[in-house]
């Protein structure tokens, strides 16, 4: 006798077995959904269009400005948003991505930190036929995606390191703050900057830490640093969130005229003002991506070409350049329009 698969019997099933059983929004509904952000406006060709959003965590500011912008973005279509935030969990991650896969959005766009971890996630959009369109990290393994939007990381990392070598005349002493070790970005950073640095014997990196982009973790870390280090010319961080918890120890510990910092992201007022105020010599600009992806996913649903790889300029925001990013009167950052040329539309 057939079975007669029952809302209780799919209550028992996980979302993986959902995917096989074929079951769809309905039956999902009932595990509890991500919030979803409804902006439909019926002159827009692709109003209604579901749009599946994914982020490993959304604390980081950072990631608050890349929302912003994706949700803007989407407004302009009437794209339903619906929004997922995995909290730094993997696993939660993988279920956010299965979700989105039984739920059948039209497209998803995301960004992880766990581009190892979360595959299985990625393999349920695979097998669901559902257009991906990554931002900043590249998957890993065999995933498939659409578009992958990305500024050139390594690029940006050794032009830091050009930097480094000449703002301290090839000769000085160095810390380096580093993100999340998971981070495809941050290995970038990192890798990038070293191999420049490493070259010049003239340059000694002193101190080395992990402070995961925490502002917290990055206080801590740089306190150790200077109670180890008698001498510091200059700190590498990662991202502007752990520059400034570091410029925060060498503030609070007086020595703040001994050395300089840089960072990346050049996302937030705190961010331009303190580059106004040489509290931070610059941060390496780094697009959230989030207009963009709306864009390449619109191009998609309406079946057009795009190309797969999409590389953004980085380039570094200094006191000299700043007005070119930051309204100081208005206090706001100055988004670009989208460069529709950049994304080959």
């Amino acid at each position: 006798m057939t079975k007669i698969l029952t809302l209780k019997d799919a209550l028992a099933l996980n979302r993986r077995s959902l995917l096989k059983a074929g079951l769809g929004a309905a039956v999902l509904g009932t595990f509890g959904a991500p919030y979803v952000v409804t902006s439909a406006r019926a002159e827009q060709p692709l109003a209604g269009k579901k749009i599946g959003f994914s982020q490993s965590y959304a604390t980081d500011e950072w990631l608050k400005a890349q929302r912003q912008d994706l949700l803007a973005q989407a407004e302009k279509h009437g794209f339903e948003v619906s929004v997922t935030d995995a909290r730094e969990n993997p696993a939660q991650e993988i279920r956010n991505l299965e979700d989105l896969a039984v739920r059948g959005v039209d497209a998803v766009v995301m960004i992880t930190y766990y581009a190892e971890a979360v595959q299985p996630g990625v393999q349920a959009l695979n097998d669901a036929g559902i257009p991906i369109i990554v931002m900043s990290s590249a998957l890993a393994g065999d995933g498939q995606f659409n578009a992958h939007l990305a500024a050139d990381t390594f690029g940006t990392a050794r032009s830091a390191g050009e930097y480094y070598l000449k703002a301290l005349n090839g000769s000085g002493k160095v810390a380096q703050i580093e993100g999340k070790p998971g981070s495809l970005v941050n290995q970038a950073r990192g890798k990038g900057w070293r191999e420049i640095v490493d070259a010049n014997s003239g340059i000694e990196v002193v101190a080395q830490g992990i402070a995961n982009y925490s502002r917290t973790e990055a206080l801590t870390l740089m306190q150790d640093f200077l109670q180890a280090n008698k001498e510091i010319d200059a700190v590498y961080c990662h991202n502007d969130n752990m520059a400034k918890g570091a410029l925060q120890a060498i503030e609070e510990a007086g020595r703040a005229k001994e050395m300089w910092l840089t960072g990346y992201d050049a996302i937030t007022t705190e961010t331009f003002e303190m580059i106004a105020a040489d509290r931070l010599r610059g941060s390496f600009l780094y697009p959230t991506f989030g207009a963009e992806a709306i864009e390449v996913a619109a191009a998609i649903l309406q079946q057009k070409d795009v190309k797969k790889e999409i590389v953004f300029a980085s380039p570094m925001v200094t006191k000299e350049n700043l007005s070119q990013f930051f309204d100081a009167d208005k206090k706001l950052r100055i988004v670009p329009p989208v460069d529709m040329a950049t994304l080959g539309l």
